[in-house]
């Protein structure tokens, strides 16, 4: 297995896993406002899905450069005030998973090498993909699993 083959991989289960955790979302589930400050599922939700279509547009295949903060990002990628509808949001997910698949399935390991400046540093497509795509995935799909929790349903589905 090479490292473009493991990236695959690693992306493949971090989408599955929070079509997953979103299969059962009932709309009432994804709006609920949690107390505190967190934000709805619905919104984690959108904000994830945009999040990786974003970055990996334009980063990964426009090669843009990074933006100079958090707050220089569009408003899209936020999660305040989010409404959703989550049909729609599936069917997203699934838009984007499949784009940014098919376009990380035309790479080599010497692509995923190529460096890209970001709001952390300089990192190679590989680490940015990593840190930025895969690891943030992974981190909503607890905050969603929590979430549900808190309204008495499961999180993760095992």
């Amino acid at each position: 297995m090479n490292t473009v083959e493991l990236t695959q991989y690693s992306l493949d289960i971090a989408f599955d896993i929070l079509g997953q955790v979103t299969a059962d979302l009932t709309q009432e589930q994804a709006d609920w406002e949690p107390p505190g400050v967190a934000s709805t599922i619905g919104a984690i939700y959108s904000h994830t899905i945009t999040y990786v279509d974003y970055f990996v547009q334009n980063y990964c295949i426009e090669g843009k450069p990074a933006p100079e903060s958090v707050e220089s990002r569009p408003d899209v990628l936020r999660m305040q005030d989010v409404q959703v509808d989550l049909s729609e949001l599936h069917e997203d997910a699934g838009n984007v998973k499949h784009k940014t698949m098919g376009w990380l399935s035309s790479l080599t390991p010497a692509d995923l090498s190529r460096k890209i400046d970001t709001t952390i540093g300089e990192l190679t497509v590989g680490q940015m993909l990593e840190i930025y795509i895969i690891w943030h995935i992974n981190v909503h799909c607890g905050e969603i699993s929590a979430l549900k929790g808190c309204q008495g349903a499961k999180g993760y589905p095992w």
